[in-house]
């Protein structure tokens, strides 16, 4: 495969001292030809019309206005280009979110600003969950796919669980939620919620789902302390 193919990680990892990490912009592949952004954007509008088995060569080379020879060389492969461009797709349903937890603001307040924009992708991609769903289960047989797709998740694993310890750390979850645990429940329950989206989308409710997830999260908050001054509770 040539240099132009290969992957590079989306984002990376920045502490400073006293200060808790935070995930920012890494070096996320770009098109480096006009071409190359019009095959990545020609793979992603075959990969919602037809699927993924039936994003073929010629579909790609058609939608882009270029000949077959294109593909092969600026990505190596029709496989290479469809994984980046699902690749693309991923980074872009998740990167919104990400932006929002990267801000400095309350950490509850935070996240639930996260999964509110998340919400909102969620309803966007709608039409292509079941490629999403896809290119789960084809990551395990194509090596750049079942790379990027481990790279992003595990990213995305590890910044939740920061989000968890930043949480404990001022009081307001519980040191019994264990962190990785907790962000790898998240992701599976987004994950889960997809996948019945995608099967049954009159019969389910992400968003109502979703909100159920984040405040049984919040629900584990540690009790918070009387203030003498306010006074007895009610009976």
């Amino acid at each position: 495969m040539n240099d132009k193919g290969k992957l590079r990680i989306v984002a990376r990892w920045q502490a400073g001292e006293g200060a808790p990490a935070r995930l920012v912009p890494g070096g996320a592949r770009q098109p480096g030809s006009p071409t190359e952004a019009r095959l990545l954007e020609a793979a992603q509008d075959c990969l919602r019309r037809l699927g993924l088995r039936g994003t073929t060569s010629r579909a790609i080379a058609a939608a882009a206005g270029v000949n077959l020879g294109a593909i092969t060389y600026h990505f190596g492969s029709k496989d290479e280009l469809v994984s980046q461009a699902l690749l693309g797709a991923i980074r872009g349903w998740v990167e919104p979110a990400l932006d929002v937890l990267r801000r400095d603001m309350d950490p509850a307040e935070r996240m639930l600003a996260a999964i509110e924009v998340l919400r909102s992708t969620f309803e966007r991609a709608r039409d292509v969950l079941g490629v999403y769903l896809e290119a789960l289960v084809a990551a395990s047989q194509h090596h750049t796919l079942r790379r990027g797709v481990e790279e992003l998740l595990g990213e995305v694993r590890r910044f939740l669980a920061a989000q968890v310890r930043e949480l404990q750390t001022i009081g307001y979850l519980p040191e019994w939620v264990e962190p990785d645990g907790m962000a790898t429940l998240l992701v599976s329950t987004a994950d889960g919620i997809a996948l019945h989206a995608a099967l049954e989308p009159d019969a389910i409710d992400p968003n109502a789902v979703a909100a159920q997830a984040v405040q049984l999260l919040l629900a584990a908050r540690e009790p918070q302390p009387l203030d003498p001054s306010a006074g007895a509770p009610p009976p």
